[in-house]
């Protein structure tokens, strides 16, 4: 474990001089051994920066969401960028509401007011953060400029393995993303029987396998393209979000899934 004086040294050289709440909050969890949901968990501060799109949003010590504005894409291929900005107010929303309904539930629980209202509001809690969630994966994998993903990438080897090559996987996650219906398209990582699969997700928190860790994540709700393509352009979208995802991010999100089976099945054996 590195000294204190090492840890003030690094952070200062990552946030500056200026007063930097988050830098504090990382070294603190750096100091007990915790680790960062932004960030991932560094082993070293010689390390370069990883950001896990994998891990949930952020949630500082007071229990609330904060809106993870790094994700926020830019000049993608075929979204405007009213659509983009709209799309990105929407997710603001959630975590707006999340936090209203933490903190409504929070006093609830205070006063062992267990009743139908803190039932409702609990309910209705999963719903929120996992449009949360489901939007940072979303928002995170798309990037203008992408290269298509390269033939000797692991990504490329599992398709071939359990699809038969990209392009029938492809074929398959965008025909799911054009049934009929509101919500998501996943592509999942199974770590117990390490395949991939594509899940439809209805709203944003029915139909998630447990367990299963998401790799590729596409929102299929009117609002993520009425404004570019209109209520019935979702084909026309579909073409647009994989001109722009971020398959270097992908394929990490995969290796990364991967490399956390592995930890739990060494951990299971035990």
């Amino acid at each position: 474990m590195r000294s204190r004086l090492t840890w003030e040294r690094w952070l200062k050289g990552k946030t500056g001089n200026r007063s930097d709440r988050r830098g504090i909050r990382l070294f603190e969890r750096l100091e007990e051994g915790r680790s960062c949901p932004a960030a991932g968990r560094l082993e070293d501060p010689t390390e370069p920066d990883r950001i896990n799109s994998n891990e949930a949003s952020e949630v500082p010590m007071n229990g609330k969401y904060q809106v993870r504005h790094e994700l926020r894409p830019k000049a993608l291929e075929g979204f405007s960028e009213e659509q983009t900005a709209q799309h990105w107010a929407l997710y603001e929303g959630y975590v707006k509401n999340a936090n209203l309904l933490i903190e409504k539930i929070a006093g609830l629980s205070s006063k062992r007011d267990f009743g139908p209202e803190f039932a409702e509001l609990k309910r209705r809690l999963g719903f929120e953060v996992n449009g949360i969630v489901l939007h940072e994966h979303y928002f995170s994998v798309l990037k203008a400029g992408q290269a298509p993903l390269g033939d000797f990438a692991e990504l490329t080897k599992m398709f071939k393995k359990v699809f038969g090559g990209f392009s029938a996987w492809k074929e398959e996650f965008q025909a799911v993303g054009k049934m009929r219906g509101v919500g998501w398209v996943i592509l999942y990582y199974d770590p117990h029987s390490r395949i991939l699969a594509n899940y439809w997700i209805t709203l944003h928190e029915e139909g998630h396998p447990a367990g299963f860790v998401p790799i590729l994540v596409m929102d299929v709700w009117e609002h993520a393209y009425m404004i570019d393509h209109g209520a019935s352009g979702r084909a026309e979208y579909i073409d647009a979000f994989f001109r722009n995802v971020d398959w270097p991010r992908i394929e990490l999100n995969l290796k990364v899934a991967m490399k956390l089976s592995e930890k739990e099945s060494a951990h299971s054996s035990r």
